[in-house]
């Protein structure tokens, strides 16, 4: 089932399945990390990555737990960043020698860590 909320898709046919979280209840988890509960009356809701935590911790296995929440390591991601701002930053990486992964794991962490993100 396919539905838009607030311009934004979710898709039972294109999320991964997560599992069952009550009755008549699933949760799901589209690709780009957001959460959605569906019920079997075709009623999608939009889920926080708060509450889509608290809701696996309560209501499905640890292993699937520690998949979704618990990652260590590193991810691939792929994201979309203006042309001039991938030269402007290419360009800062090789002025301080270091990798763009790492120039735009630097400005993420400085960001989140401004807004009162936590490591």
């Amino acid at each position: 089932m396919e539905k838009l909320i607030k311009g934004r898709k979710y898709n039972t046919d294109t999320a991964k399945f997560v599992g069952v979280v009550g009755e008549q209840q699933n949760l799901y988890i589209k690709r780009t990390g957001e959460f959605f509960l569906y019920f079997v009356d075709k009623k999608i809701v939009p889920l926080s990555f708060d509450k889509a935590q608290k809701l696996v911790k309560e209501k499905l296995d640890k292993d699937t737990y520690n998949q979704l929440f618990n990652k260590t390591g590193t991810e691939f991601i792929s994201i979309e960043i203006d042309s001039k701002v991938v030269q402007y930053a290419r360009k800062e990486a090789v002025k301080r020698n270091i990798r763009l992964n790492a120039l735009c794991e630097e400005a993420i962490k400085k960001y989140l860590i401004q807004n009162g993100v936590k490591f």
